[in-house]
């Protein structure tokens, strides 16, 4: 007879951090911007004000190419002004740094911002500067270069990094520019088959988010990414303060065109869609050093893992946050948040008729600020609603204030009443949530180096699990529950 024994709760984190009096949405609004196809791009600068640019008035076929639009809100979200570009654009990024806005995008031809005549009459990238009031400070082309899909990072004391990609989307060019547009250091990244989908630049070094799907082998400097049995190659890059190829991390993907990566003090966080045996997709952060040392995966509690989520992440002191749709149609999005060492904080739904893409999210002074587009009323968390008016789709901004998880107490409590047995365990193992618990649990086990090794989402009552496939070791199992607190336990396979 099999003896059966429960191990204690070992940490629930308090978080005291619910819905309704931590993370909560301040405002939203809407922008009269009629038949907007997309927010491209969103930023903010140290007064809480927005900035967000996309393409109007264009078809509905992709990319979006025509009339762009660029609009600043102030820290209430009440629009200041407009600025109008005319002629067939594309938006690719927009950033705050040093005091002014930069903008990358790629235009067919001649085009005119506020008035004025720019660009080359041939396909071109344009990477223009402009004051916090619009006007513009100065604005370079390149003809060999594409900037519909490009990337820019704020760095210290003005400067910026970009990524732009080669005339026909062959090629990589990873850039880092002064406050004058002056390009200071350059790297090209090879490859017919490689994509870079973000870059992010912390203390000189810059980190890239890219997939490789080529039939041998993607080399760096000295650093070589392998080809997968199957698919594709999901990377990341790291290039030291000379731009030299420094360290790469290496998944499985399908297609990581949605990669997305943020730096800073408490590491490099990187989203893949990943593809797990036997062929199960998973939309997971990591989390590594600046060394390239993995600390942590967590799994992203989206309601499906088989759908493309066009997700935008950003990195906040303390915590990572997420904005990505979050089902098959047009009418629900999240905002997902991790402390920084990858714990899930909250979920925040923005539920209503908008878009599968174009989402984005950035950092404000106490939390963050969403932006996209929406052709009917949003219900923001169930805290307020936002109802549309006007033709076709328009953008909006809300504001979404948090309490940042840092130095929040860690507790012991064995009042959960959740039980595991047996432990150790050989090949099965039992989870028993009691029946107060209305949602389901979402458990995920990680072995000791903070990898994740098996997720589950458990119901009320036994739940039997096998662990037949993680080899003898220890491994710490992490209970997410309907009421935002996380039960940690020690597993032990033997």
């Amino acid at each position: 007879m099999v003896r059966y024994f429960t191990i204690s709760v070992l940490l629930i984190l308090l978080f005291s951090i619910t819905e309704s009096d931590a993370q909560q949405f301040d405002w939203a609004r809407s922008y009269n911007i009629s038949n907007s196809n997309e927010v491209a791009a969103l930023t903010g600068d140290e007064n809480n004000n927005a900035y967000i640019a996309g393409v109007y008035g264009a078809s509905q076929s992709l990319p979006y190419t025509g009339d762009c639009y660029l609009l600043k809100a102030n820290a209430a979200g009440a629009a200041l002004w407009t600025r109008t570009f005319t002629g067939q654009v594309q938006i690719g990024d927009l950033v705050y740094s040093g005091g002014a806005l930069w903008i990358v995008g790629q235009s067919n031809g001649i085009f005119t911002y506020d008035g004025v005549s720019y660009g080359l009459p041939a396909y071109h990238m344009f990477i223009m500067k402009t004051d916090t009031a619009g006007s513009l400070l100065w604005i370079t082309t390149d003809g060999t270069r594409n900037g519909a899909g490009a990337n820019l990072v704020a760095g210290q004391a003005g400067l910026v990094a970009v990524n732009l990609k080669g005339v026909s989307n062959i090629g990589n060019y990873i850039q880092l520019l002064d406050e004058d547009g002056s390009i200071l250091k350059s790297k090209e990244i090879v490859g017919n088959s490689t994509n870079i989908t973000d870059l992010a630049l912390h203390n000189e070094r810059v980190y890239l988010n890219g997939a490789f799907n080529g039939s041998d082998s993607l080399v760096v400097d000295e650093i070589v990414i392998h080809a997968p049995a199957i698919e594709h190659a999901a990377f990341v890059l790291a290039l030291d303060s000379d731009f030299v190829a420094e360290w790469a991390a290496v998944d499985t993907t399908i297609n990581n065109r949605d990669g997305r990566i943020e730096a800073g003090d408490a590491g490099v966080y990187a989203y893949f869609s990943v593809l797990e045996p036997p062929f199960n997709i998973v939309n997971v952060v990591k989390r590594y050093t600046a060394e390239g040392q993995m600390i942590r995966e967590a799994e992203i509690p989206f309601f499906t893992t088989a759908v493309t989520l066009y997700p935008d992440m950003v990195l906040a002191p303390g915590m990572l946050g997420i904005f990505a749709n979050n089902d098959f149609g047009h009418d629900n999005h999240e905002v997902i948040l991790f402390d920084e060492s990858l714990n899930l904080v909250d979920e925040l739904s923005v539920a209503g008729l908008s878009d599968l893409y174009s989402g984005q999210i950035c950092t404000s002074s106490d939390g963050f600020m969403i932006a996209h587009v929406h052709s009917g009323d949003l219900d923001f968390n169930n805290e307020f609603t936002l109802t549309y008016t006007g033709s076709g789709k328009r953008p909006y901004i809300g504001r979404l204030s948090v309490s940042e998880p840092t130095g929040i107490a860690v507790t012991l409590n064995t009042e959960k009443g959740i039980e595991l047995y047996p432990n150790p365990a050989h090949s099965r193992i039992f989870f028993e949530i009691p029946d107060s618990f209305a949602a389901p649990v979402r458990l995920t086990i990680s072995d000791v180096s903070g990898r994740m090794v098996q997720s589950s989402d458990l119901v009320a009552g036994v739940n039997d699990l096998n662990v037949s496939n993680l080899p003898t070791g220890v491994y710490v199992g992490s209970l997410h529950t309907p009421d935002h607190t996380v039960v940690v336990k020690k597993l032990i396979i033997k």
